[in-house]
């Protein structure tokens, strides 16, 4: 019940969270009604009025900044075709105001101040951003009105681009942000779309569409921004109950304290006792289930969420729970339930582990915020499987990995053979490093081409293991054992040289792509290693392009971001790969700039099917667009989807329709024989 109740009180503080937030953005009330009282009005909100004003203290002087500088260009451009008062007067005046209200921040950009103080401070900023956007995008009309049609252009663009980008400076603040649109992008823009000039009406509809989507995205930034203030104060919270729990320990011996479950001594002590039970039923089954997917939930969405979500993954458990089964928490993710069937009903372990698959692969509401999981589950047996706990739960754990590689989401009970499956697993292993050493490994090409022309425009390499012995060990299963062993280093950068000595012999106008693993961007030496590479043979950075996938910029966030920066300062191309299928794609879009967006291929393969995926398709690219970013969709199989994701915008694609992956012989057979140096590229 402490759970529950703790989970309703984030719940109530979150959403007063967004109450006020949307007081202060010009939400339901008027734009600066949150500052309305002295007192901030629910307990998360000091935390957030304190980094809305240390946001704001570090971006509005770089605002201030370039009004200065958009005011003196401005005037300058115009000075000799407009009075005096119009090219000197007005911008001075508007100079003036700037350089007095980047002063006050700067002087109170390290200040300690009260809640009330900032509110008053945030108010009058709000007014301030109101009052300033007026007069410089009224200045700009008054220019407008005495300028040809070369520099009303150049004015629109200067108002406009000037009001965008002070904006975003104050988004922390989208109600002043908001302001700022309507009071200076706005009017502009409205005297574009009722002049008689074609070009500069078609540029006041360019200059409306983008108004429209930053006003949609300070919204959805701002959400984030109160999401993630509200989960730090939550982590706060979370750690003086971890020290309370500590007190309580020696209570709490058997219960883990989250989930209010019992914990592994308990599942022990529970095994041991139904193992030594006279013989009456069909024996004990014992379940043990990792959840999937969890540890990405937990990374972006932080603790609190994560402790929630295993708290509804327990209440869960706890509606299968029988008379005659009981749930467990192991830790971390990871839960059991033992169940004792009856005489007649010796189903009940599997029948049990299909209803956990199916209860926890049911989405999950927290926060506001819809989860997918999953759960992978492992049975094993007493007396059949095993004749002791500790062999009963090892062999529980050697089916749940079984299940968890066959795919996830699903149950599988303990066979003897998996015993052998573990074994060729480890056999698999020391064969994939003697590969690695005798350099057996070899990159297979993808093709990618331009959507709209069918142009060849480079490829992407795939590990391929021809073994000697005949045996086909495809990348999902060897990629992951290199993973996990440590290997995947010395094999990307094998593939890595094998495809840049191939890309030598083409012409210089393809490019080449491969894949980093999440665990190579552990590495800190990894943008060293492959530029080393590059180096030792003499191939131009800018001919390789580097896909990273989102989960794989969560592992280490800080190590991926100094990776990719060292990577891009030499010229490689650096592409967000399966982008839609990880979190915080947003964040990772703002953190990085990456020069392609790659949209997973379960979007493409249900384009056709699945109005969703369309529409998901659409805004993603339409994301794209507003980044300058180009779109490469995978797994293209039919003409009719290509033809779509053309129309859509989508630039580049790749899969079956344009080809498979090729052996460096196949490729030149197929591909490359027809494309001369300087010529023109295939198509497809």
């Amino acid at each position: 019940m402490t759970g529950v109740k703790h989970g309703r009180a984030i719940t109530r503080v979150r959403s007063g969270e967004r109450e006020a937030a949307e007081g202060r953005s010009g939400g339901a009330g008027p734009l600066w009604s949150a500052f309305d009282s002295a007192e901030p009005r629910v307990p998360g909100e000091r935390s957030l009025l304190h980094e809305q004003f240390r946001i704001l203290a570090a971006q509005i002087p770089f605002m201030y900044a370039l009004m200065f500088v958009d005011a003196c260009f401005l005037s300058f451009a115009i000075y000799e075709k407009v009075p005096v008062a119009q090219s000197l007067g007005v911008p001075a005046l508007l100079v003036l105001a700037a350089l007095v209200r980047a002063m006050f921040w700067l002087r109170r950009r390290d200040a300690h101040l009260s809640e009330a103080r900032i509110a008053r401070y945030l108010k009058v900023t709000l007014v301030t951003a109101g009052v300033l956007s007026f007069g410089f995008g009224g200045w700009g009309l008054l220019l407008f009105e005495s300028a040809d049609l070369t520099q009303r252009t150049c004015i629109a663009l200067y108002i406009f681009i000037g009001a965008i980008s002070c904006s975003y400076c104050l988004q922390a603040l989208p109600g002043a942000a908001r302001l700022v649109l309507y009071c200076g992008a706005a009017p502009m823009t409205l005297r574009l779309l009722v002049g008689n000039d074609l070009l500069l009406i078609g540029l006041g509809v360019d200059m409306l569409l983008v108004m429209l989507l930053i006003l949609r995205l300070l919204g959805t930034s701002y959400s984030g921004f109160v999401e993630v203030v509200s989960s730090r104060t939550t982590v706060i919270a979370e750690r003086e109950r971890a020290r309370d729990a500590e007190q309580r320990a020696h209570q709490l011996a058997y219960h883990d304290p989250l989930t209010g479950l019992a914990n592994r001594r308990a599942l022990s002590d529970h095994i041991d006792r139904a193992l030594a039970a006279p013989a009456g039923g069909a024996g004990v089954g014992l379940l043990v289930i990792d959840l999937d997917r969890f540890k990405i939930v937990n990374d972006v969405h932080g603790h609190p969420v994560g402790d929630a979500l295993l708290r509804d993954v327990a209440a869960r458990l706890i509606e299968l729970d029988a008379e005659n089964a009981r749930a467990f928490r192991l830790g971390g993710d990871e839960f059991a339930i033992v169940v004792e069937p009856g005489p007649d009903d010796k189903d009940a372990p599997r029948r049990l582990g299909r209803q956990i698959v199916q209860h926890l692969g049911e989405p999950f509401a927290i926060g506001g915020v819809i989860h997918h999981i999953g759960a992978s589950v492992g049975i094993s047996l007493f007396p059949h499987d095993a004749q002791d706990r500790e062999t009963l739960m090892r062999r529980a754990d050697i089916a749940l990995y079984r299940a968890k590689e066959a795919g996830r989401n699903q149950h599988r009970c303990f066979e003897p053979l998996m015993d052998a499956e573990i074994k060729r697993r480890s056999v698999l292993e020391r064969q994939l490093r003697e590969a690695i050493l005798a350099d057996d490994l070899r990159p297979h090409f993808q093709p990618l081409v331009e959507l709209a022309g069918r142009r060849l425009v480079g490829f992407e390499l795939l590990a391929r293991w021809p073994r000697r012995d005949g045996l086909n060990i495809g990348p999902d299963q060897f990629i992951p054992i290199a993973e996990e062993s440590g290997l995947i280093n010395e094999l990307m950068l094998q593939l890595l040289e094998r495809g840049c000595r191939e890309a030598l012999g083409w012409d210089a106008r393809l490019s080449i792509a491969i894949n980093i693993s999440p665990v190579q961007l552990k590495d800190p030496w990894l943008a060293q290693k492959i530029l080393a590479t590059l180096t030792r043979l003499a191939f131009p950075p800018q001919r390789l392009e580097i896909e990273v996938t989102e989960n794989a910029l969560i592992v280490d966030a800080d190590n991926a971001r100094r990776t990719i920066e060292s990577l891009k300062n030499q010229g490689i191309k650096v592409a967000l790969d399966d982008f839609g299928t990880g979190y915080s794609s947003m964040h990772h879009l703002r953190m990085l700039a990456f020069d392609k967006i790659k949209i997973d291929r379960s979007f493409i393969q249900a384009l056709d099917t699945d109005p969703d995926a369309r529409k998901i398709v659409r805004a993603i690219v339409g994301l794209a667009s507003s980044f300058d970013l180009p779109v490469v969709a995978e797994g293209i199989e039919t003409e009719a989807a290509a033809q779509t994701l053309a129309a859509l915008g989508c630039s580049y694609g790749q899969g079956y329709l344009f080809g498979a992956a090729l052996s460096a012989e196949q490729l030149w057979r197929e591909w490359l024989v027809p494309v001369t140096r300087g010529g023109e590229l295939g198509t497809a």
